[in-house]
């Protein structure tokens, strides 16, 4: 299991190095946009659709490492008080996780698949082939399946009181 844990964390961790780049390229964009809109009067109208695909991917490839250091959605207010039991809320947190990136990996193939062979292409200036961008999403999927079991075999291990009780929701030992 700790070759498997190396692999998925070494996944995220190059996942979330994708996204970061991603975000940087982002801002150039959008900069470089600005630029051009508003210092030599030439707008250019395919940033903005570029710049969705690229945040696209920021999300998509950083979920696995969220999931690692505890940052997905989680009602605190409730965990917090339930104690003990937050263990047990938190793995089946894991496995809902797990479920639905096998649900992302699956259906996202199923599209991606899908608009590989209509010969989908965006309407946008850039007239990508959509299977291209929606690629991500199984990839995304794809991370996360990979990561909750990680997640889980993590939350398994760690003892109840090693992050205090102000912060349940990272019992899990995941970071």
């Amino acid at each position: 299991m700790k070759t498997f844990d190396r692999i998925v964390r070494g996944l995220a961790r190059l996942g979330i190095a994708l996204a970061a780049l991603s975000l940087l390229a982002t801002l150039v964009l959008i900069a470089y946009s600005v630029f051009m809109r508003y210092v030599v009067n030439r707008p250019t109208a395919w940033v903005d659709e570029l710049a969705g695909y690229l945040l696209v991917a920021c999300i998509m490839l950083a979920v696995a490492d969220a999931l690692f250091h505890g940052e997905h959605i989680a009602v605190d207010l409730v965990t917090e008080r339930l104690g003990a039991t937050g263990r047990l809320t938190l793995l089946g947190g894991l496995v809902a996780v797990a479920i639905s990136g096998v649900l992302l990996a699956i259906e996202g193939a199923g599209m991606v698949s899908f608009s590989r062979m209509v010969g989908l292409v965006s309407n946008g200036y850039l007239a990508v082939p959509m299977w291209v961008p929606q690629l991500l999403v199984p990839i995304g999927g794809l991370l996360l399946t990979l990561a909750a079991p990680a997640a889980f075999a993590g939350a398994l291990r760690k003892r109840d009181d090693a992050d205090g009780p102000e912060q349940p929701h990272r019992l899990s030992g995941i970071e």
